[in-house]
């Protein structure tokens, strides 16, 4: 009977793989290959993210590059009320100040002892500027330079005061 093949032919034909042994592998391995990609590429940029970008931390890595991972005091240097320059409208500027210094000892022990010298320098430097020149929100940051300056000169250094932080800030 022609029609029954020989036990050899089927054994050899049963070692031969089929051209499509499973058609859904092929698919399942790609996919997996492709979540793979997207899961390193998220991966990637929340790393890079907090390491690069991260607006909290950016003074932190500043101060690291610059060798400056200095700790930090800070003083209340209260309510002032200052009269400012200029103008027939009589402004003025209410504004509580906080100075972070060096928390170095003999820093602190400076920046304690000449309190009262602080508070003139700033009271001096903001005498001299008119509600034009700080009414604006992106001079506040020109005129807290200009404060740190005058604080650190009257201080008799170059880097006790590193930031000024308005609390409060009003232009009348």
């Amino acid at each position: 009977m022609a029609l029954r093949k020989s036990k050899k032919e089927d054994k050899k034909n049963k070692n031969k793989a089929p051209a499509v042994d499973n058609p859904g592998r092929g698919n399942l391995l790609a996919m997996f290959f492709m979540m793979l990609a997207v899961f390193l590429v998220g991966a990637g940029m929340v790393i890079g993210y907090f390491k690069f970008l991260d607006p909290d931390n950016k003074e932190a890595v500043a101060n690291e590059k610059a060798g400056q991972n200095i700790p930090l005091a800070a003083m209340d240097l209260g309510d002032m009320v200052v009269n400012l320059s200029g103008g027939a409208g009589g402004h003025f500027l209410k504004a509580s100040i906080v100075i972070e210094y060096n928390a170095d000892k003999k820093v602190a022990e400076l920046v304690e002892s000449k309190k009262p010298h602080i508070i003139e320098a700033i009271q001096f430097t903001l005498r001299k500027k008119s509600a034009g020149d700080i009414k604006p929100p992106e001079a506040t940051e020109k005129l807290k330079q200009e404060l740190i300056k005058a604080v650190n000169e009257r201080l008799g250094t170059e880097d006790a005061v590193q930031r000024i932080i308005f609390t409060q800030f009003i232009v009348q």
